[in-house]
């Protein structure tokens, strides 16, 4: 029998649906937008809880990937008065399904419903309506992040206030029920203190009291802030430091790691293939593109598809996390022992491997038991469950369907090295010239020859022991620049601050991370809320600073959320 709605629902839908929106994170900018009833499908009986088949199976038989997104939350995805979704999030999905060569579905979700779509198995995934905070991964899993949003402090422009500090004991104002008020929550709960804050319905209301001065300052998402005041750009100004910075990432259900991983690897694939830098290009103009966030691992490999990820979900025979907590005892593996035998970089870099292990393991509250032999053998006991954890690992997609991946901790990569008075900046300047390459580095010659084919630049190539680079270049004048990993060359500009440098661009990008054991969400999360807070207090840079640039920063995002997990303090206090 077709249900058939009275007037009365109709229009109740229809309120509900504006409310919603309200109630989530639509701020009121004055734009107009077409308005869209909260879906009335009622939810399926609840799932088991541990899944048996993953979404993979179901998109690659029915050829259809079900993505749940708002449709009033621009510039990430809208309807618009044509009748068409679109926005960034959108075409990212577009893209992905194109890819995948199935069909895209987008379904209209809330900010209130969309977890509960997701596991109902109504959507495959959801995009714009959850951003990545630490308190939702009891709930859902995400993908790694591909977009930053930054939850900015719009001020007075004649105001003295210079950044989220000098505001603390200031009024404040934000709108009801927007990650707006999310992030001053936050931002209160890091900084242990009680904000004066005035809420608002609408963004325009929280501008107008900023204009009249009964608040010192309005929070919102800067693109928001920026384009409610355009018209009064010259009165407001936005602070530099933002008060958030949000991870923009797929939501899948928990441990459905095949799903995860075909996103993973597709969100690379659209970064490597320069595809999400131009999306980004469209809807964010005049933003900066942090490329540094984005990874892409090892291996990438050509096109992904859903048949090459398996249908069925693994779960580990074990968790670590009781393990570790029970037994007080963290096994770790991945440390190479044989200093003589290591480079002065692969030597800080062991010594870095040992010291993070070593303050994560203070934190937790555990000693670590560390097992020899090789990185092969380490990953082959981390998958019998002889290791908990190994250090010193280059993500690599050829082992992700045996272990995960957790929190990069340090950046490294192809650089070119030149004297510091040289007008070298890239390899358009090293046309006809010498480049020199490691001797013990048996690929360097090839990875620099792509690049100045890349803009039919004719070099030529050199070779010297790694001890010798520097003075190749300021002495013995063998070449006009060195093309190594920055793990090699941080020795020769800590030797010779003055007289070397590196130029800007970054020719790859590659992370050092841990490996864990596949699946085992909860030990993933905690390692890598850990490195987080690592970051936060400093931590990381100060064990990192003999392989970084004084001047260089640490390119790692940081998810929202409490210092805390599993009942451990992560903070180290």
């Amino acid at each position: 029998m077709k249900r058939i709605l009275s007037p009365a629902l109709l229009f109740l839908g229809f309120l509900a649906a504006a409310l919603g929106g309200m109630a989530q994170d639509q701020t009121a900018v004055p734009t107009l937008r077409v308005p869209t009833l909260v879906p009335t499908a009622m939810p399926q009986a609840p799932r088991d809880a541990l899944l048996s088949s993953s979404s993979v199976a179901e998109i690659a038989e029915q050829g259809e990937l079900r993505a749940g997104v708002l449709f009033n939350d621009p510039p990430y995805s809208e309807l618009s008065l044509q009748g068409e979704v679109r926005g960034f999030d959108v075409e990212v999905l577009r893209l992905m399904a194109e890819t995948w060569e199935v069909d895209l579905k987008l379904v209209q979700v809330t900010r209130q419903n969309a977890i509960e779509q997701l596991e109902a198995g109504d959507v495959h995934v959801v995009a714009s309506a959850l951003v990545h905070y630490r308190e939702l991964g009891e709930e859902v899993e995400f993908t790694q992040t591909y977009l930053t949003g930054r939850q900015g402090l719009m001020v007075r422009a004649d105001s003295a206030y210079a950044s989220p500090s000098s505001l603390i004991i200031r009024k404040i104002g934000f709108v009801l029920g927007t990650r707006a008020e999310t992030a001053l929550g936050h931002w209160e709960a890091r900084r242990e203190v009680a904000l004066d804050k005035a809420h608002y319905l609408t963004l325009d209301k929280a501008m107008a009291a900023l204009s009249r001065g009964e608040v010192e300052a309005v929070i919102g998402e800067e693109q928001d802030l920026l384009q409610v005041s355009q018209a009064y750009a010259d009165a407001f100004r936005i602070l530099e430091e933002p008060v958030l910075v949000e991870a923009h990432a797929l939501a899948v259900r928990r441990q459905d790691a095949s799903l995860r991983n075909l996103l993973n690897r597709s969100i690379q694939y659209l970064i490597d293939g320069g595809q999400l830098e131009v999306l980004f290009r469209e809807y964010f103009p005049g933003q900066d593109y942090h490329e540094e966030i984005l990874q892409v691992w090892q291996n990438l490999g050509d096109r992904p598809q859903p048949g090459q990820f398996p249908r069925e979900i693994n779960y580990p025979a074990f968790y670590t996390t009781p393990r570790v907590l029970q037994t007080g005892i963290l096994r770790v593996g991945g440390l190479i022992d044989d200093a003589g035998s290591l480079a002065q970089g692969e030597i800080k870099l062991a010594r870095l491997n040992r010291d993070l292990v070593e303050e994560i393991a203070r934190r937790w509250g555990v000693s670590v038991e560390w097992v020899s032999g090789d990185i092969g053998s380490a990953f082959a006991q981390l998958q019998n469950g002889e290791l908990d954890l190994v250090v010193g690992v280059m993500p690599d997609w050829r082992r992700a369907g045996t272990v995960d991946y957790a929190a990069p901790y340090l950046l490294h990569g192809d650089r070119l090295m030149v004297p510091a008075n040289s007008r070298i900046s890239g390899f358009n300047d090293l046309r006809g010239q010498w480049i020199g390459i490691m001797i013990d580095d048996e690929t360097a010659r090839d990875r620099a020859q792509a690049w100045a084919d890349s803009i039919n630049a004719s070099v030529q190539f050199y070779q010297t022991r790694a001890a010798d680079a520097a003075l190749n270049i300021l002495e013995f004048d063998n070449a006009d620049a060195i093309y190594a990993n920055s793990l090699a060359l941080i020795p020769h500009l800590e030797a010779s601050p003055n007289a070397l440098k590196l130029t800007e661009r970054w020719y790859s990008r590659s992370y050092y991370a841990f490996a864990v054991r596949h699946n085992d969400l909860d030990f993933r999360l905690l390692v890598e809320y850990t490195v987080q807070e690592l970051i936060i207090d400093e931590t990381l840079r100060r064990l990192s600073a003999p392989l970084l640039l004084s001047d260089e920063s640490l390119a790692y995002f940081v998810v929202p959320g409490a210092p805390s997990f599993a009942g451990i303090n992560l903070s180290g206090s």
